[in-house]
């Protein structure tokens, strides 16, 4: 298999717009209001304004009801104005009148995503990918990504090979080793945030998952040292300090821990998980009446793990 571009993805939209263009130099009276001419009036609007280009699209399917690229053009726009079923109506047309535009099963893979409808997601996904002959990296993880999001984690991991298997870039160890983490294969996930940070050193976030590896791999003291280097790229993001202040509180380092949820919680006071593990943290401290308060906070803001220990202990 050889790597593709993006642009394959999306090659039968390239070439509707080829015949668009095409059309567009046909020299059709303003008057007619012809399918051709409506059809072109959408595609001029295109990314100008997706309303006006709608109506253009739907007076020319109004004239022809068989008219796949008007159809096709329709649910284009009106997926980028996020109108996903309507989209998805319009690309299932399609596919009735013309089953060689497959990039619409990409389309509706996305639509339905957005609509959280994982497993449609998948199965239009499927279809996208077994009707192509090539397929890229970027094909391989968007099925790995879809098959993520329905629990087929096994599935994902092996799409994921696949795609470092024609492309072995950045994007493609990270996402492997997402999947090898969801799998609890912590060894296997390590290897592959460590190629991540091999191509990019400066991603505070590669040094948050690889101190959750090693943390989970027993290795406390370097779990901690990724998380004081991603602190160093970039000191403003309060999970960085909550997983620092999770690992201390791990090694029984309880007033240490609670500097760090504290400062956590100084830059997002609205999750409620900072409260929860700062009070039992003020708790192992021997400081109930704090942790009383930070149990409350925490079920007050929708975070209820803890929240059982304000009747066993508080009242």
């Amino acid at each position: 298999m050889r790597e593709t571009s993006v642009r394959h993805l999306f090659k039968p939209l390239k070439e509707l717009l080829i015949i668009a263009v095409l059309l567009i130099g046909i020299n059709v009276p303003s008057t007619g209001q012809s399918r051709e001419f409506l059809f072109n009036n959408g595609i001029n609007y295109l990314l100008a304004d997706k309303e006006i280009a709608i109506k253009q699209f739907t007076k020319a399917i109004e004239l022809d009801s068989n008219f796949s690229a008007a159809y096709y053009y329709r649910g284009v726009a009106e997926f980028k104005l996020g109108h996903y079923e309507t989209a998805i109506k319009d690309f299932d047309k399609v596919n009735q009148l013309d089953t060689t535009v497959r990039v619409i099963h990409a389309y509706k893979g996305f639509a339905y995503r957005q609509l959280g409808d994982s497993e449609k997601s998948l199965a239009a996904f499927s279809i996208y990918m077994n009707s192509q002959e090539d397929l890229s990296a970027l094909d391989y993880r968007l099925i790995g990504k879809a098959k993520m999001e329905v629990g087929d984690v096994d599935g994902a991991i092996k799409d994921f090979e696949a795609a470092l298997e024609i492309n072995a870039g950045e994007s493609q160890h990270y996402y492997l080793y997402m999947a090898l983490y969801s799998n609890e294969e912590y060894k296997e996930a390590l290897a592959q945030i460590n190629l991540a940070i091999e191509e990019n050193k400066s991603f505070y976030g590669y040094y948050l998952n690889r101190g959750n590896c090693k943390l989970l791999l027993g290795d406390f003291s370097n779990a901690l040292t990724d998380y004081d280097y991603a602190l160093y790229l970039e000191p403003s993001i309060p999970d960085s300090y909550f997983l620092r202040g999770q690992a201390l509180d791990t090694l029984q380092k309880h007033e240490l821990a609670i500097v760090d949820f504290t400062k956590a919680i100084d830059l997002n006071p609205k999750d409620g998980t900072y409260y929860s593990k700062r009070g039992n943290a003020r708790y192992a401290m021997g400081n109930r009446n704090a942790a009383c308060l930070d149990w409350t906070i925490a079920g007050n803001l929708g975070y209820y793990e803890d929240f059982d220990k304000i009747k066993s202990i508080c009242e």
